[in-house]
């Protein structure tokens, strides 16, 4: 197994967990925390295989959604 196929799997899976856990005990804390976790293994996994092969303005474009959704997120988990 390279090091690249393990780092997707190990992704995937810490999503599917962080994905689980945050939505069964939302009101909670530290769910919010987990979704939080999601919503960057979520962008770390797709920029690991898909922006490979991207161009300047695809990435800019990643770039700008990732720090969107990120923040969004962010107000959501700890400011809201």
């Amino acid at each position: 197994m390279t090091s690249s196929k393990f780092r997707l799997i190990y992704r995937i899976v810490l999503i599917i967990f962080a994905l689980v856990y945050g939505i069964m005990a939302y009101p909670d804390g530290w769910s919010r925390f987990a979704l939080l976790i999601a919503v960057i293994a979520i962008f770390m996994t797709f920029e690991d295989v898909f922006m490979k092969k991207a161009k300047k303005q695809q990435r800019i474009a990643f770039v700008l959604i990732f720090a969107l959704a990120f923040f969004l997120m962010f107000y959501v988990a700890f400011l809201a």
